[in-house]
């Protein structure tokens, strides 16, 4: 299954275009954790309790952009968003890659199928 073209070391949030078939998506991905989490350093497993990641899916259409998900990404469980449909598999990010890029260890892995 082909995996979305998370680049963890370019830091969080980010958001690429991505072409699936005939459309063009917009796929962006956030970290939500509070002041404190953050403050402890370290990777964030945020496919566990706690903080979290978050992906925004948009198609771009001739009349304009079309939102299709906005939702916290959960291990395991497919999300749809239009005709994709994402399965996060890991998502391990080093507090150093938040607003920031470097290599840190972090580590996103996001399979997208029809």
């Amino acid at each position: 299954m082909p995996l979305l073209p998370v680049d963890a070391d370019e830091g969080f949030p980010q958001s690429f275009r991505l072409r699936f078939g005939p459309h063009v998506y917009r796929v962006g991905l956030y970290v939500n954790a509070d002041e404190r989490t953050v403050a402890q350093g370290g990777v964030l497993d945020l496919l566990g309790t706690g903080p979290f990641l978050v992906v925004v899916v948009d198609r771009e259409d001739p009349d304009g952009i079309v939102p299709l998900v906005r939702r916290k990404a959960v291990r395991e469980l497919p999300c749809p968003a239009g005709r994709l449909r994402l399965v996060f598999r890991e998502a391990l990010v080093h507090v150093r890659n938040l607003n920031g890029a470097g290599s840190h260890g972090s580590r996103v892995v996001v399979e997208v199928s029809a």
